[in-house]
């Protein structure tokens, strides 16, 4: 008797938390899409963050390659002594 009691409690606790649950997401759920967004602040804006950190990396690893002279690797000179040869 003693078992079946704590069977329907945890079984009752089970069942509330999931109503709980379901009852939360649909509540903010509901507070999310009652917020207006604002896309026109965004749409006067001429380019986002991302796109500026982007372009600043950009330039700064073209900075950084103009920096070093570039070398022909060495598979490079293997390919162009082939093909000499075969000439």
């Amino acid at each position: 008797m003693e078992r079946e009691n704590r069977n329907r409690l945890l079984l009752g606790l089970l069942l509330g938390a999931l109503v709980l649950s379901m009852l939360l997401n649909f509540f903010f759920l509901k507070q999310q899409t009652d917020q207006s967004m604002n896309y026109e602040l965004e749409a006067g804006l001429p380019v986002t963050v991302t796109e500026m950190e982007l372009a600043q990396v950009r330039s700064e690893l073209a900075k950084c390659q103009r920096g070093y002279a570039t070398r022909p690797d060495s598979l490079a000179r293997i390919m162009n002594s082939a093909s000499s040869d075969q000439l």
